[in-house]
């Protein structure tokens, strides 16, 4: 047996601890006091100490947050991508991605603490968009770029007419209410055209309802960048950056007009308070009629 006799322990113990033969001396007299069987009574074995646990290191990029929901007894889980930027000063924001996937934005110095804090004030709005994006997915049909195809343009869907003519420039023409694609039937190389055109019209459209708005509002922004982000559709840095996606230019010019003014406001408040709404309200009155259109269409917008 590993474990050794009481009496034995404890001679170890105070020889060990003292040098005095005297000390040892009297505990072997009194040892002889007690009955022989005794002495080989074994102490209660003990509990072995945990084997300490050993966590992995999640990368800096990713972090789990538990928490309980408003339902008792129910736990939540949820996970998320962390990106910090130190161009990000005060600002916390998050994006859902095509396959649900949360990713939270941050400034460097941000404490997980409150980004978790952040994500749990949000839990309602994540689950609601989540369900609405699964919904929205099962009609979702990938563009294969042939004719009879429709594709949105300031609001309206117009029928595409694809062909090629190897003589002819290749690329997107609107014209008379129908698109015409001149391209080889390479799926991925009409989508390139098709992006490319996006982009070209949004960047001349936006930018002219920017500077409408920036002089109405006595604003100043720091110039705008068009992006092929599919879930966000604008957004204002700390800079004063303004930055839209090009599937933008596929919604109505009303649609439009709300993301233009919702991004400037953002000049003025950096963040999404009653105090900011106030003030997109007071340019937009129907705002949330806008904003729900968006969020009704948008996988319309999807190439």
């Amino acid at each position: 047996m590993n474990e050794k006799p009481s009496f034995y322990r404890e001679a170890y113990l105070v020889k060990r601890r003292s040098s005095s033969a005297e000390k040892l001396n009297h505990f072997l007299k009194q040892l002889e006091t007690i009955p022989y069987a005794s002495r080989f009574t074994l102490h209660e074995p003990r509990t072995p100490n945990p084997e300490p646990r050993d966590y992995p290191s999640l990368p800096s990029s990713f972090y789990r947050l538990n928490m309980l929901s408003h339902c008792p007894i129910r736990t939540m889980d949820i996970k998320y991508s962390l990106k910090r930027s130190r161009k990000r000063k005060k600002t916390i924001s998050l994006q859902i991605g095509q396959n649900s996937e949360l990713t939270i934005y941050a400034p460097y110095f941000t404490p997980v603490a409150e980004i978790n804090r952040f994500v749990e004030e949000k839990q309602t709005w994540i689950d609601r968009a989540i369900r609405r994006q699964a919904k929205l997915l099962v009609h979702h049909k990938e563009k294969e770029y042939v004719t009879g195809e429709n594709f949105y343009y300031l609001g309206q869907a117009y029928p595409l007419e694809a062909f090629f003519e190897p003589l002819e420039n290749t690329g997107v023409i609107f014209w008379n209410n129908r698109f015409f694609l001149n391209c080889p039937a390479d799926t991925e190389m009409r989508k390139h055209y098709f992006v490319s055109w996006y982009k070209k019209k949004a960047r001349q459209y936006l930018s002219e309802r920017v500077d409408f708005y920036v002089s109405m509002l006595k604003l100043t922004s720091n110039g705008l960048r068009i992006t092929s982000a599919e879930r966000r559709w604008g957004s204002c840095s700390e800079d004063n950056n303004l930055s839209f996606s090009f599937r933008l230019i596929m919604a109505p010019p009303e649609v439009i007009d709300y993301v233009v003014v919702h991004e400037l406001m953002h000049i003025r408040e950096k963040n999404h308070s009653s105090k900011f709404w106030n003030l997109v309200i007071e340019v937009i009155p129907d705002y949330k009629e806008q904003r729900r259109w968006l969020r009704e269409h948008q996988h319309h917008f999807n190439l």
